[in-house]
């Protein structure tokens, strides 16, 4: 049997943003809107290594980062 998780998910409708106990995270698709770049370039980036690998929500398996993590890759990909 499995154990249930006790792992809160709310989904801001539209905004592209996930909070997962108390803290706001912004999903890929606003990640690459707010660097203009599409999925697949983050996921390059990612994969070679350019950019800090992203937290994985363990439940859904989805790349999120924290404000201030979109900061980071602001000033690596110099787009910000």
């Amino acid at each position: 049997m499995f154990a249930l998780r006790s792992h809160s998910h709310n989904l801001k409708p539209h905004s592209g943003h996930v909070i997962i106990s108390g803290k706001e995270y912004y999903r890929v698709s606003q990640v690459c809107k707010i660097l203009g770049i599409f999925k697949n370039t983050l996921y390059n980036w990612e994969r070679l290594g350019k950019i800090p690998k992203a937290y994985r929500d363990p439940m859904s398996g989805w790349r999120l980062y924290l404000k201030k993590d979109v900061e980071v890759l602001k000033k690596i990909s110099g787009r910000g």
